[in-house]
């Protein structure tokens, strides 16, 4: 019979060495709080609704039929407000959509659907970017603005009330997109987003898109997917199953 003798490890110390430390700045496994980028999305959602209600007038049914004499029952106030609060919502949104790509880098990098979502949220803001430059200009011509006397004639100022009629929704189309991806992650067979998140988005997708399609009215989405997008904003800071942390 042999007997086998076994000398427990060195000890780092004794020759000199330290055991590895966390590298600085290093976060522990589950020291990590909940992360707070989303957090910008829900603040661009809400900041972007109330931009859009500001960029439409307070006019009468019959107003609308009356041409360019409705540029005299406009001001530059309202536009003014609804263009700084578009501007501000155009940032949330472009690190909400920074946010959402360093996402799926970490979570699902080949995924296509969890890639749209970033691309979404930005396409939103480049469109949003072109019609609250216009809400400015109207800001800046009308009754009001710095260049009421010199600036934009009754007809160019027609022009631009007639694109702001949908114009300030219509960028919204891109979240509506992201929407799909979010509800593809929750509903497929191995999700990537909790179920509710799905569920939410349908709810929210099913009336723009149902009267875009029957009725091909535009803007509805403007309206609908700025709350989307601060309650599934709001769902990533709490959910473990979407881990914003990745």
């Amino acid at each position: 019979m042999s007997i086998t003798f076994s000398e427990p490890p060195p000890r780092a110390e004794a020759h000199g060495h330290h055991a590895p430390q966390p590298a600085a700045g290093a976060e522990a496994p589950g020291a990590r709080g909940r992360a707070r980028w989303p957090l910008w999305g829900a603040a661009g959602g809400i900041l972007g609704l109330v931009a859009s209600f500001l960029a439409y007038p307070a006019l009468e049914e019959e107003d609308y039929t009356k041409g360019v004499e409705v540029v005299d029952k406009l001001e530059a106030g309202s536009y003014r407000i609804s263009f700084v609060l578009g501007l501000i919502a155009i940032g949330c949104l472009m690190v909400a959509a920074a946010g959402w790509r360093r996402w799926a880098e970490a979570r699902a990098p080949r995924d296509l659907a969890a890639r749209i979502i970033g691309q979404g949220v930005a396409l939103t803001s480049t469109v949003m970017v072109i019609f609250y430059g216009i809400v400015g200009a109207m800001g800046l011509y009308l009754p009001g603005g710095v260049e009421e006397a010199t600036g934009m004639s009754d007809e160019g100022l027609f022009v631009n009330h007639i694109l702001l009629d949908f114009g300030v929704l219509l960028g919204w189309w891109g979240v509506a997109a992201a929407a799909v991806a979010v509800i593809v992650l929750a509903f497929r067979r191995q999700p990537t987003l909790p179920r509710w998140m799905g569920v939410v988005s349908v709810l929210f997708l099913l009336p723009p898109v149902g009267l875009a399609l029957a009725t091909s009215l535009p803007g509805l989405v403007g309206f609908f997917m700025p709350l989307w997008l601060a309650v599934v904003s709001v769902g990533m800071v709490f959910s473990k199953k979407a881990d914003a942390n990745a």
